[in-house]
């Protein structure tokens, strides 16, 4: 069944000077948790059944929603400061909270388009950063085969929204980055007491993001952990 052939349901927000579609429902399909990226989100209900069988249907016709207006992302849950100034940016101090969660803007609903957001942590001198992936779902390719190996892209040429790791305060282009429905792999370290984690979305298509839980780790317990992963991969290793 095409929604354009029946009653429907769409959703565009703004992208630039123009309206760009986010998609459109039909049926008991119901839409994901939506958030613009500007002061504009547009639904729009198209009917082409009759009165008289909308009238005449056993069950409830239509839709009800929620709505919410903002002036941040709505992520006081994440307890991380917010930054205005500085747009979509979460700082999270050791001094603060030693561990805790973070997730995408609008999660589990679709993120919004045109987005950069950075996570910024701040730890003591002995410290490092520790992040691990419970789910995630970037809109991207991230990867291709190319003489029998994988080369991982999520770049400017696949059009591809992405999660990129930085030990460092400026622009860095050297570090990877993630995107697709498949998680990072393990944990991801930071090499110092500071760590900056960007992610950063297009115009052109939409997922549900990621939910991680972080830890801030004593050397110490890094040597630790890196024991028990030794021990761990000595185990299942025939």
């Amino acid at each position: 069944m095409r929604c354009a052939d029946v009653d429907h349901l769409t959703a565009d927000v703004r992208v630039g000077a123009r309206l760009s579609r986010i998609d459109e429902w039909c049926g008991d399909r119901t839409p994901p948790q939506l958030m613009s990226n500007t002061n504009l989100l547009q639904l729009e209900y198209t009917t082409k059944s009759s009165r008289a069988l909308r009238e005449s249907a056993r069950n409830d016709v239509g839709f009800s929603l929620e709505y919410k207006f903002h002036t941040d992302w709505d992520m006081q849950h994440m307890r991380a400061r917010g930054d205005r100034d500085k747009g979509c940016r979460f700082v999270f101090n050791s001094s603060v909270q030693t561990s805790g969660k973070l997730w995408s803007v609008n999660y589990p609903g679709l993120y919004p388009r045109s987005l950069y957001c950075e996570y910024i942590f701040h730890g003591s001198d002995d410290q490092i950063v520790h992040i691990h992936f419970e789910y995630f779902d970037v809109e991207g390719f991230n990867h291709v085969q190319h003489c029998k190996e994988n080369i991982f892209m999520c770049d400017e040429t696949t059009q591809s929204d992405f999660v990129l790791f930085s030990n460092y305060q400026t622009h860095d282009r050297t570090n990877r980055r993630f995107c697709g429905k498949v998680a990072p792999r393990g944990a991801i370290l930071s090499e110092s007491n500071y760590f900056r984690m960007i992610f950063s979305t297009n115009d052109i298509f939409d997922a549900t993001g990621f939910y991680a839980h972080y830890q801030f780790i004593t050397q110490r317990k890094q040597v630790l952990f890196f024991q028990k992963a030794s021990q761990l991969r000595h185990r299942i290793t025939p």
